[in-house]
Formats: structure tokens, sequence, C-alpha cells
């Protein structure tokens, strides 16, 4: 497999998330090397939340069409990693920066998703 450059790969992680519906006027995104990180807020192009399983969905996506690389949302309403998906809540939930309650917290099982490339 070609190594991939940076704008190619910044080209396919923009392609993900258009894919998966993610506003991008709120989500912001970077490659480098071979981690992909989010920041932001996470959302969809209606505004509307995503639901865990589609934000699983989003880090399988990724990692199918970008072999090898890493996953890490730092988003201010979810975190993730290639391995869990952590949501922290709503803007209305952060009142004083910090969570009301326990953040829910969701493992990734990839032995569910057929990740060779094609």
């Amino acid at each position: 497999m070609k190594k991939m450059t940076r704008m190619e790969s910044s080209k396919e992680v923009r392609r993900v998330l258009n894919r998966n519906g993610v506003d991008l006027s709120y989500c912001q995104y970077s490659v480098a090397g071979y981690e992909i990180r989010l920041t932001g807020w996470l959302c969809k192009t209606d505004t509307s939340d995503f639901v865990p399983g589609q934000v699983e969905a989003l880090i399988h996506d990724f990692k199918k069409a970008l072999h090898g690389f890493s996953v890490a949302g730092d988003l201010e309403n979810w975190h993730f990693t290639s391995e869990y998906i952590s949501y922290l809540g709503d803007k209305a939930q952060h009142k004083g920066g910090g969570l009301d309650g326990e953040e829910q917290v969701w493992e990734i099982d990839l032995d569910d998703y057929d990740l060779e490339v094609s």
C-alpha cells in the first residue's frame, strides 16, 4: 500500500466526515502523521446530535478509509479514540465547565467490522 501524503489523507478525512453527515462549521479536523484529530462540536448537518452507534460507525469508516490511522475526538460533546466512545453531553450540561452526573462510555469492538482494505 502506497503511503498517503498529508493532503491526500486530509482529503479522505473530509470525505469520511461528509459521508457521515458531520457539520464542518462546528467540527474541525487535523491529520498529523497517522493520527486523525477532531475538535469543536460534533453534530450533523441539520445540527442534530449523533448517537453512540453513529459515532462508532464514523470511527470505523475512518479506520477502513485510512488503514493504519488512529482516531481521536476531543470535542465539547464527545470524547473518543479507536477503542472507546464517551458522551459528555450537550452545552446545557456544561455549566461551570463540569458535567452533571456520570459520563457515559461505550467500548468499541473492532471484531464487529471488516477493516480489510479492498
